[in-house]
């Protein structure tokens, strides 16, 4: 009996993804019986470091992603260290949990960010504006993404792989995580035989309603949809008021049912919902270009963070509260923060409070660009 091919993929404020994964999975074992997944979440690391430990020990491919815990970087990165698996990759983490990206020759060493000439490229996909710089940044990994494979050379296989796997689990769907699995499987496990297809990309903002058949990337075509639909609902009562809903792209992908919540429960009580996703780094882009002109009355974020830039921040320090302001003073609306409990569960809400980190992140800061209210979701 062979032995089983061992993956190890640690979860940090993904832990609504496990299904997802293992979904993926199960597509993966129809071609490789033998293939394994073992999912963690990250506080199993400092919960139970000695199972986490022994996982990492067996697997050939380590998958890290958004782990933002200090206490658990503090055990993570030794386990990873002494056991060196053959491939890392560390998705949207802290900066030392991004230094353990190790695919082949390609590492990512450590940086002061991103390099200057790439920020003046950035900011001429956007037309110059800093605090659109990190947007064009997107931009142009995608270009990059398109381009790396027509470019010759084993010397760049490693890096194309790296960029190719980002590529899959950005565009997140059941078929493209399959994909990614794979094409590590083909590149790194000896599994030349296996047929791994191109991604299929899905927009990087745009509008997901629980009812819809499929994603839209513009205003224009959510309308023509939710125009239909109310052709559909004869007799439905005009709209008490529209409401801009903002929730993480990574989220509406994984099948996260809380965005979809939402939007049903203030349908519910007769208002217009704009269900927006973004990845994260382009919330201010919407209310900029979309949010300006559809005429809303609210504003709830379920993401947290700062407007502009979301997790990843600025490139230029005190930029973001003062855009933001400026955006969210022109729209003259309420601005509220409605986030879930990520890396606590309801118990120790109950006796704690938000803890500090997300009290932080996803309500203090908000707070600062004008956000009021704030709500936990359970």
């Amino acid at each position: 009996m062979s032995q089983p091919t061992e993956f190890v993929m640690v979860l940090g404020l993904q832990r609504y993804s496990q299904d997802f994964f293992r979904r993926a999975e199960a597509e993966v074992r129809k071609e490789i019986p033998d293939f394994r997944l073992h999912i963690f979440e990250d506080r199993d690391v400092t919960a139970r470091p000695a199972e986490v430990e022994a996982a990492i020990a067996r697997c050939q491919c380590l998958i890290l992603s958004l782990i933002t815990l200090n206490e658990t970087a503090e055990v993570l990165i030794p386990m990873v260290e002494r056991h060196d698996p053959p491939v890392v990759f560390s998705f949207e983490g802290l900066p030392e949990v991004m230094r353990l990206n190790k695919v082949g020759s390609y590492n990512l060493k450590a940086g002061k960010g991103m390099p200057k000439p790439v920020q003046n490229v950035a900011r001429l996909l956007v037309g110059g504006r800093e605090e659109d710089a990190l947007y064009g940044y997107v931009k142009l990994q995608k270009i990059t993404a398109k381009l790396i494979n027509f470019l010759p050379g084993k010397r760049l296989n490693d890096f194309r792989n790296w960029t190719n796997v980002n590529n899959y689990w950005t565009h997140r769907s059941i078929a493209n995580a399959a994909n990614m699995f794979k094409l590590i499987l083909r590149e790194y496990s000896g599994m030349t035989h296996l047929r791994v297809d191109p991604v299929v990309e899905l927009p990087n903002m745009g509008f997901a309603h629980p009812d819809a058949p499929k994603l839209f990337a513009s205003p224009a075509e959510y309308e023509r949809w939710e125009k239909e639909r109310n052709r559909a609902r004869k007799g439905m009562p005009a709209p008490l008021g529209t409401v801009a809903v903002l929730s993480f792209r990574a989220h509406i992908l994984s099948g996260a049912d809380y965005p979809h919540k939402i939007v049903h429960a203030l349908e519910a009580v007769g208002l217009r919902v704009l269900p927006i996703f973004v990845m994260g780094i382009e919330s201010h882009i919407v209310v900029r270009e979309w949010l300006s002109h559809m005429q809303v009355d609210l504003i709830i974020n379920t993401m947290g963070f700062p407007l502009v830039g979301g997790p990843a921040g600025s490139t230029k320090a005190g930029l973001t509260t003062d855009v933001a302001r400026e955006l969210l003073g022109k729209l003259d609306v309420p601005y509220i923060v409605a986030q879930p409990l990520f890396v606590q569960d309801e118990d120790d809400w109950r006796e704690r409070g938000v803890g500090p980190l997300q009290s932080t992140f996803l309500y203090s800061l908000p707070e600062m660009d004008g956000a009021i209210a704030p709500v936990v979701l359970g």
